[in-house]
């Protein structure tokens, strides 16, 4: 999100810089350890086994999001994101070290190696970018900061300039607004009339305009963007059909003009829903077997407090719209529906049974869902499933509702962990899934499950 334009250096090659000299050190000092701890003349690995590590290490970096912005200046540096990445390239490279069977190299040295390595360079991977940020960030303050202006107001305009304050933090500062369109909801300051833009960029040192399209018009937009050239000012412009379907979107230039298209999510990918599938096998087999005992439990307290089934079966919508049975440990009197009908769990419920709040507040009536997703009707992670009477009714009067249906439900979800189940919301919830889906990655479905075992907020 950075204005590149005006860096002092590359910082995302500085990164790629600094992991490949972390990398290459740790191999030598893993190397070099190994041999003389076995007392090997020559080095322990063959080279096509350390090829293999180094190609698939630098594809993981690569598709992890590790040169973004936010990698390189947050704090912690995503080092769970480091984690997986090394620790995933380091299966694959052992994987490959069994498939080309160099005789020489014994399997439990293989393990030892790997092992240690991931280790290594773990630590010198993050030592290296927490050094590069303090150098480049706060020693020598090699980043220049944003000035930014803008003109016309709109929702779509908040979230922009809150995404600038949150992705760029300190380096970014709004300067106020010029007067065209309609004014901004929040105080920030006025820069004057849009006619003396060329005059106020120049003295206030502003570096970015951006121009929100839907407030003020195709043409007025040309005009500002002709005056941002000659004040070699970084135009940018939130267009009209922001939400349209995707956030994702591409300029790709076609005999000379600029054509803006959606571009594909990550699960459009076969590898990645196949990464995805196999994490949600995994997972599932996983998660049956620690939670057998619970549901157990579980189950003979809620048939002794209500007679009747401990599972409770529902009918929801799942991938593609097709209909699939959840189940759920039944945490509800079993005539909790009778009278109103289908509806929402709101606080301090009086349909709950007493076991039930407990239950739901810690998530645990969702664990036999677990056998949901081992059969391929849910993930472990995505748009929580709706019930069909819901489903057509915000179909009709939610804008793109329909989209989240495009790949499989999930035992939680990125909008559950910010609160936004029960009566909340579906618009919120919406703009939550379509996130998840246009940003997701493995990193995100592990911090999504490890959030979702701290208490949840909403959980009536």
């Amino acid at each position: 999100m950075y204005n590149k334009k005006r860096q002092k250096f590359d910082w995302p090659f500085a990164l790629a810089g600094g992991d490949a000299l972390a990398i290459g050190i740790s191999l030598f000092l893993t190397l070099q350890g190994l041999r003389a701890a076995s007392h090997l003349p020559a080095s322990p690995l063959p080279w096509r086994e350390t090829a293999a590590y180094l190609i698939f290490i630098a594809l993981f970096f690569r598709r992890s999001s590790l040169y973004s912005w936010r990698a390189f200046s947050s704090r912690g540096l995503l080092p769970l994101r480091i984690i997986l990445v090394l620790g995933g390239a380091g299966l694959t490279f052992l994987g490959c070290a069994y498939l080309f069977g160099e005789e020489q190299t014994g399997s439990s040295l293989l393990a030892k190696w790997t092992g240690i390595q991931t280790l290594c360079a773990f630590l010198l991977v993050w030592g290296t970018r927490f050094f590069l940020r303090y150098l480049i960030m706060d020693r020598f303050s090699l980043i220049p900061q944003e000035i930014i202006s803008f003109v016309g107001w709109s929702p779509a305009m908040k979230r922009v300039l809150e995404g600038y304050r949150q992705e760029v933090g300190r380096f970014q500062q709004v300067a106020g607004y010029f007067e065209a369109g309609p004014a901004p909801e929040e105080g920030f300051p006025s820069l004057g009339p849009i006619e003396e833009m060329e005059r106020t960029v120049s003295a206030r040192g502003i570096t970015l305009l951006i121009a929100d399209e839907a407030s003020l018009g195709t043409e007025r937009i040309h005009t500002l963007s002709v005056a941002a050239s000659r004040a070699l000012v970084y135009f940018q412009m939130i267009p009209s059909w922001v939400d349209i379907q995707s956030r994702r979107v591409r300029t790709r230039t076609v005999a000379g003009i600029p054509v803006l298209s959606l571009t594909g999510v990550p699960l459009d990918f076969l590898l990645n829903r196949i990464l995805k599938r196999a994490v949600d096998i995994v997972g599932a087999l996983v998660g049956l077997a620690i939670s057998a005992p619970l549901i157990a439990v579980m189950a003979a307290l809620i048939k002794a407090e209500s007679p009747g089934p401990a599972f409770y079966r529902q009918v929801r919508v799942g991938k593609e719209g097709r209909l699939f049975q959840i189940i759920k440990l039944r945490s509800m009197r079993l005539d909790a529906e009778a009278a109103g009908g289908a509806g929402w769990t709101v606080s301090d419920d009086p349909r709950r049974l007493r076991i039930g709040a407990f239950i739901r507040k810690w998530n645990i009536d969702e664990t036999p869902q677990f056998w949901n997703v081992f059969k391929g009707d849910m993930s472990l992670v995505g748009p929580r499933p709706e019930r069909p009477e819901f489903v057509s009714g915000f179909n009709r009067n939610i804008d793109h509702y329909n989209l989240r249906h495009h790949y499989r439900p999930g035992m939680t979800s990125w909008a559950a962990i910010h609160g936004l189940r029960g009566n909340t919301s579906i618009e919120d919830r919406l703009s939550y899934d379509r996130y998840y889906y246009e940003n997701w990655s493995l990193p995100l479905d592990f911090r999504i499950m490890f959030r979702t075992l701290l208490p949840p907020k909403n959980a009536y």
